[in-house]
């Protein structure tokens, strides 16, 4: 009986050992499939232009390999209802609309992911002139990005809030020629994990010539500033119609961090984003 199971387990172990050797010698479909789809793996395409712009930008799509073909298709507000199809790239071209663009490339008839981006134009003409210093982190895309249309959402780390630290946020904005306001609103973000909180309150001023400011109202901020939870606010007011060529909005600094935080004693910041009016 022990000598017809030790000639068993010596089958046994010579079949395991003959499959092992058949795997390492002769890899599987399924495994030639993976190599070759790894192998295969194609890089999308780079996607250039000014992100915001006045009457026109330039779009330029790149492949990050030289002998891929690029395929893209754009979209903007005259293509609603639309059915919109991929057509080849062959060189840059104009938009003077708001637009998105999508590219991917392709090579051997394998295909890279599509690739997505959103340039947007001016919705407005106005000037704005920060009066406090933006921290050099965090700029977004310029003082044109506190007017731009474009809202920041939640995710602050994808660079669309302006951050202000240890101090108010003030900034003038200039119409160009006078408006009747009847509804003013700036957006904050809080992520107090990350030193950012909500202004204590908010201000907005009017004037016809840039000197004489007259104040509209003040929005208290009502977000406990202990709430571990990311927030975004609108500090938003409606106010009898006036009119204005000049705004001033004013954002109160909440001061250091609290005796609560285990950070305590240095300083928070201000994340605005968008200012805007009807």
């Amino acid at each position: 009986m022990k000598k017809g199971l030790l000639a068993l387990s010596l089958l046994m172990t010579q079949i395991i050992n003959a499959q092992n050797s058949s795997q390492q010698t002769n890899p599987s479909a399924e495994t030639k499939d993976h190599i070759s789809s790894f192998q295969e793996d194609i890089a999308s395409p780079v996607i250039k232009a000014d992100r915001l712009f006045d009457f026109s930008t330039r779009v330029e799509v790149t492949p990050q390999s030289p002998g891929d073909k690029i395929y893209y298709m754009t979209i903007d507000a005259n293509d609603v209802n639309k059915k919109k199809k991929f057509t080849t790239y062959k060189k840059p071209f104009t938009i003077s609309r708001t637009t998105q663009v999508q590219a991917y490339a392709e090579r051997k008839r394998e295909k890279s992911p599509i690739v997505t981006a959103n340039f947007n134009r001016r919705p407005n003409y106005w000037e704005v002139t920060p009066l406090s210093k933006v921290d050099p982190q965090y700029t977004a895309t310029g003082k044109f990005a506190l007017i731009d249309g474009i809202r920041g959402d939640i995710d602050w780390k994808k660079g669309d809030w302006q951050g202000y630290l240890g101090q108010n946020f003030e900034a003038i904005i200039d119409f160009q020629s006078p408006q009747q306001l009847t509804q003013i609103s700036s957006t904050y973000l809080q992520d107090n994990k990350a030193l950012i909180l909500m202004p204590k309150k908010v201000e907005y001023y009017a004037s016809m010539n840039a000197k004489d400011f007259i104040l509209l109202d003040t929005i208290n901020n009502d977000i406990d500033p202990k709430d571990e939870k990311v927030h975004t606010k609108d500090f938003t007011t409606e106010i009898l119609p006036t009119e204005a060529r000049y705004l001033k909005v004013k954002a109160y600094y909440s001061g250091k961090i609290p005796g609560w935080h285990q950070k305590t004693g240095g300083e928070t910041y201000i994340f605005v984003d968008e200012i805007s009016i009807k």
